[in-house]
């Protein structure tokens, strides 16, 4: 099942796209987000072609752009830098967390030795997690990074894997909330 995932900036999109031709004030008022915002925003995506901005007197309309046919490799990319998104945002997020542990991992493998012998669940075992998660959110973002060309194959392996990632950083989330 394809990952779905939404920002403001694609609710400004959805919106315009659904109502052919807002003012920025209303597009800000529906959306519920201060105006200059709405105007950077609008701003970026005129220069991407996405919709146009048109000035009445004094007063800017956003306006939808016909859709145009997309190719796959456009269709990915845009995609994939959403994927990116949240993957350095999860990664920023695990960085601040703090966790006091005795054990030292350098790889992977590290990893597996300790799991195999632990037997209870303590902040050792929570670090080990969160090692694993970051090892496993720069893996993933080195891939992505090497190669800007992804297939369809590519493109719902790479959305398994962030799949995955979620899970694991949701039981984590939960195990280090034991923790306190």
């Amino acid at each position: 099942m394809p990952l779905s995932i939404t920002t403001a900036v694609d609710s400004l999109v959805e919106l315009v796209n659904s109502k052919k031709r807002i003012s920025l004030e209303d597009a800000a008022k529906e959306l519920g987000l201060p105006e200059n915002i709405i105007n950077e925003w609008s701003v970026f995506l005129e220069e991407e072609n996405v919709l146009e901005i048109e000035y009445q007197f004094t007063t800017p309309f956003l306006i939808a752009k016909a859709k145009k046919e997309l190719n796959e490799k456009e269709d990915y990319s845009r995609d994939i830098e959403i994927l990116i998104r949240e993957l350095e945002v999860m990664l920023a997020h695990l960085n601040k967390i703090g966790i006091k542990h005795d054990i030292q991992l350098k790889n992977i493998n590290d990893v597996k030795n300790f799991l195999s012998k632990k037997t209870s669940f303590d902040d050792n075992f929570v670090y080990a997690q969160k090692f694993v998660l970051e090892y496993e959110i720069k893996d993933a973002l080195n891939k992505i990074k090497k190669s800007r060309q992804f297939s369809k194959k590519d493109y719902d392996g790479l959305n398994e894997k962030f799949e995955l990632i979620e899970k694991r950083k949701l039981i984590f989330d939960r195990n280090l909330a034991k923790l306190k």
